[in-house]
């Protein structure tokens, strides 16, 4: 079968397409699956080059990629078709998932083996064409669901800014965010995209044409907001130190930000850590069948394209979701 792994930490060159790859064998409690599109996350570029804390314990060579969507193709011992059929994950189901946070195993592949548990099946009546979606759905979801309901808790009446907005996580943080009752969400990004935050429900503050700080502090009158969610991290966490609301959150999505200098300052900033579970999944299936999150995928390249893939990640500015295509 086809893989792309990787045999040294570096650019996106260090990354290979391999078609001679072993089939995996599914252990006990796992299912096997014939992947049909993998989604691309930030965190995939941080592994290949080494700046994550996942890349500290990783065996190389390695594979990449940490979501996905396929059809289910077997089983494990420990599930027999009584078991699956309670799961809703006979042989031939469309699946969507992502790796428990502890398997450092990829998903680029044409085949894996991967947690019943961490696999939900998609609806029926989704047709294949949206499948690309599904893909890049389970991480982001999961992480904006870790955002808002563990970490911010937003309460309603609360107001929020999220950076990043038209971005993978974005596009759940912001219908996430009302939904949890806050009155108030800006978001920045671009002007180019200024549109589909609207389409979100948030106020879009775009950061290439005006100076986003002014503009919040124009908005709040001073005061700052009551959350800033912060995909970003990098340029966005030290001046959003100055936004934020007497007894207010600052919640940044990268693991290993360093928070010292907003707890030197007396504000209050965590970082949230995602919950996997069956449950959750059904809730992001529940959430885009009643169009509460309408996630955007940007797109589509083939699997050999996983280079080019990883570039426009680094580069950054992608909307919505990165997709690859491993059946192409």
């Amino acid at each position: 079968m086809r893989e792309i792994r990787f045999d040294r930490f570096g650019g996106p060159e260090v990354l290979t397409l391999h078609s001679d790859a072993a089939p995996p064998e599914p252990q006990p409690d796992e299912v096997l699956v014939r992947v049909s599109y993998v989604g691309l996350n930030p965190l995939d570029y941080k592994v290949r080059d080494g700046s994550s804390g996942m890349s500290r314990d990783l065996q190389l060579p390695a594979g990449t990629g940490r979501e996905m969507a396929g059809t289910v193709v077997s089983a494990g011992s420990d599930l027999d078709d009584a078991e699956l059929g309670s799961r809703g994950l006979m042989p031939g189901t469309r699946v969507f998932g992502m790796r428990a946070p502890g398997d450092p195993r990829g998903v680029a592949a044409e085949l894996i083996a991967i947690g019943a548990d961490d696999l939900a099946p998609i609806p029926d009546e989704i047709d294949d064409e949206d499948l690309p979606r599904w893909a890049g759905l389970a991480l982001v979801g999961l992480t904006a669901i870790a955002t808002i309901e563990d970490t911010a808790r937003i309460e309603p009446g609360q107001t929020v800014l999220v950076h990043g907005g038209s971005g993978g996580v974005g596009q759940l943080l912001i219908p996430m965010a009302l939904e949890a009752g806050a009155s108030q969400v800006w978001a920045t990004g671009r002007a180019a995209n200024a549109e589909r935050i609207r389409e979100l429900g948030a106020v879009p503050v775009p950061y290439d044409t005006g100076d986003w700080e002014a503009e919040m502090r124009r908005a709040t009158e001073g005061r700052g907001v009551d959350v800033v969610l912060d995909t970003h991290y990098h340029s966005t966490f030290l001046p959003s130190l100055d936004h934020i609301a007497e007894n207010g959150l600052l919640v940044t999505l990268p693991t290993l930000a360093d928070l010292t200098p907003a707890h030197e300052r007396g504000v209050d900033a965590k970082v949230p850590r995602i919950k996997p579970g069956r449950d959750r999944l059904d809730r992001l299936v529940q959430g885009i069948r009643a169009g509460r999150y309408p996630l955007e995928v940007s797109r589509v390249l083939p699997l050999d394209q996983i280079a080019k893939a990883h570039s426009l990640l680094e580069h950054g500015h992608t909307r919505g979701k990165l997709v690859l295509d491993a059946r192409a």
